[in-house]
């Protein structure tokens, strides 16, 4: 009896797995210039300001939305840092309650980065 259960339960994560590879979920979010600006961040750290980089997203956020699909995961977190960032805590607020609406399973994560960003400024 538990190997035929252990069958089934393999089975159904195995049939999960590949309807969720198949769903595309890739084509979904729009990343535009997102992944390169991270990387850029941790590779040369201080090399691109925050004016520049709040320009990118938001610029990515309305690419996104013209081509009907969404802003990844994290991008309305990092604006928001980016805006606590340079003090603008109206903005700061804006994104990181929009990334909580968009991903709602982020909000404790979300509400902790909030903290430490409101802290410092």
């Amino acid at each position: 009896m538990k190997n035929i259960l252990k069958v089934l339960v393999i089975g159904l994560v195995s049939v999960l797995l590949v309807a969720g590879c198949a769903t595309g979920h890739k084509d979904m979010y729009y990343w535009g210039e997102y992944e390169n600006m991270l990387n850029d961040m941790y590779s040369n750290p201080g090399n691109t300001g925050l004016d520049v980089q709040i320009e990118k997203l938001n610029t990515d956020i309305q690419q996104a939305a013209d081509a009907g699909k969404l802003s990844p995961p994290g991008v309305y977190a990092h604006l928001g840092f980016l805006y606590a960032s340079q003090g603008d805590i109206t903005q700061a607020k804006k994104a990181f309650n929009i990334e909580k609406k968009l991903f709602p399973e982020s909000a404790t994560f979300i509400n902790g980065m909030m903290k430490r960003a409101f802290k410092r400024g």
